[in-house]
């Protein structure tokens, strides 16, 4: 090994050296099998482009083997794409599943911190940002540079940051989250690069790799739409909403056909409201103090982690265990101090343990201390990304309590504007919904104008006049004060503090 050996292996997490990943690597490449030959030419890529980039494989075995340089299971069924930084040492291993099962996409390390193909920025003064490694494949057969993000990484400043004094060509997905992301990405990469441009594929070609595969001379066509954008760009540096047309139309064409849906919140007459149930946007939950938010959110996360989607839930206002007796509670139908003081049966306990655990296996809970910022909870979100390879629903109990840092490091407290402007980001960045908690304070209207910008839906809990709880229970009317793409309204709901529990009202 090189003198560099030991800095580089701090890099890696300490479950991988660097010494193991290039065994590893070695190892993926030595089954390069027909089946995976025959995966990369179905997508326009050549053998010797698989080479070239060194590509592995790892087929289907029966058994488990593990020892030193070699894993049996981790990336079955995928073409394996060794990660490099700019020096070209191997960093990390990305899998892609040659059969599109779930993950579609996996890595071993999750260094979102560097490009796929990043060498090639220091060879070139134009570089190509696009989606996903086949993109890059077919545009380096088309000897155009380009690189892409490990799949789920979010852009960042510090990638933009490379890319400095470069002419840089955005060629992402003709969709409406690629639309956004694109657009997002070209202001961070302003800062930085000399020249920025968005690339629009002609309509009905979803992605560049797909482009390659359809269009008659696809290195000539594709150099020439390249011209165009630059060319058109100087006309009007401003695209008119001409460009985004076509987008929105084949937006409403999948909504319209039921392929893209929400996520349903666990109330009917909730999911009518939010027009199908939670979408990507930033959602804000408000309510006095043991009004219920945070039994409300927890119920809301367990529904959701049980339909199977991934929940993420960040939590400054209850320990993990406490969320845990509540979900139990609520399994059981007893109050959740029976089950903090120990007074429920082990085994009927156990039995409804068992029962969560379907609820468990889709659920991620991070415990936020007073210095746990923003950035490390983003950090902790993109871990379970690179992980799973899908974006989770994002809970955050309560926004009062997310201090962030400055560029100097220090604690801001109390900054509730911005980190609502970085919570609404997260959305777009990751396309999924953020639902947030939030007591009521003194002082609501100037709170609420504060950031009620970033919030696309403000959901407010309200006891209910005039109706008086009985036997630990409330009438409780969750009001839509805010709903950037629905109507506003109130839904009556029954809040049994006993069991930890929201139902609608039958009244």
């Amino acid at each position: 090994m090189d003198n560099n050996k030991d800095d580089y292996a701090t890099i890696l997490p300490r479950r991988v050296s660097s010494e193991d990943l290039n065994q590893l690597h070695a190892y993926y490449r030595s089954n390069m099998k027909q089946e995976a030959l025959e995966y990369l030419k179905k997508r326009g890529i050549q053998e010797t482009t698989a080479d070239r980039f060194q590509l592995g494989f790892e087929p289907h075995r029966i058994g488990f083997t593990s020892q030193r340089g070699k894993t049996s299971g981790f990336f079955t069924n995928c073409l394996v794409f060794p990660v490099r930084d700019e020096k070209g040492q191997l960093v990390d291993l990305i899998g892609r599943s040659i059969y599109d099962e779930k993950p579609k996409y996996k890595a071993l390390v999750g260094r979102g911190d560097v490009f796929f193909n990043e060498e090639i920025i220091e060879q070139s003064d134009d570089i190509l940002l696009c989606r996903n490694v086949f993109d890059v494949l077919s545009l380096e057969q088309g000897e155009l540079p380009a690189i892409c993000m490990n799949d789920y990484a979010g852009f960042k400043e510090s990638h933009a940051q490379k890319l400095k004094g470069k002419r840089v060509f955005i060629c992402y997905p003709n969709d409406e989250s690629g639309r956004r992301e694109s657009n997002r990405i070209s202001s961070l990469l302003a800062e930085w690069a000399t020249d920025v441009y968005t690339v629009y594929l002609p309509e009905g070609l979803r992605d560049v790799n797909y482009f390659f595969t359809q269009v008659k001379n696809p290195r000539d066509t594709f150099h020439q739409l390249l011209q165009e954008t630059i060319e058109e760009s100087e006309k009007a540096p401003v695209s008119p909403d001409v460009r985004n047309s076509v987008v929105f139309l084949e937006e409403y064409q999948k909504r319209h056909n039921g392929d893209v849906k929400g996520i349903s919140t666990g109330f009917a007459s909730l999911d009518e409201k939010l027009v199908g149930g939670w979408r990507t946007g930033f959602y804000l939950i408000t309510g006095l103090v043991s009004s219920g938010k945070s039994m409300l959110l927890r119920q809301m996360a367990d529904h959701i982690a049980l339909q199977g989607e991934p929940v993420v839930y960040i939590s400054w206002d209850m320990t993990g265990f406490e969320l845990w007796a509540r979900s139990m509670a609520r399994l059981l139908k007893v109050s959740p101090q029976d089950i903090i003081s120990g007074k429920v049966p082990l085994q009927q306990l156990n039995q409804a343990n068992q029962e969560y655990a379907a609820i468990a296996k889709n659920m991620w809970t991070m415990e936020g201390r007073m210095d746990t910022t923003l950035d490390e909870v983003e950090e902790y979100i993109e871990r379970i990304i690179q992980s799973i390879g899908r974006i989770p629903v994002v809970f955050i109990d309560h926004l009062f309590r997310v201090p962030l840092r400055d560029k100097e490091g220090r604690l801001i407290q109390q900054n509730y504007s911005l980190v609502a402007y970085f919570l609404h980001q997260w959305s777009r960045q990751w396309d999924t919904p953020i639902l947030v908690a939030a007591p009521k304070q003194g002082n609501e209207q100037h709170l609420f104008s504060a950031i009620e910008a970033a919030v696309d839906v403000i959901l407010a809990l309200e006891a209910e006049a005039g109706k008086e709880g009985r036997n630990q229970r409330e009438q409780i009317s969750l009001c839509v004060k805010k709903n950037r793409n629905g109507t506003l309204g109130q839904l009556s709901f029954v809040f049994d503090k006993e069991k930890a529990l929201f139902f609608p009202s039958q009244s």
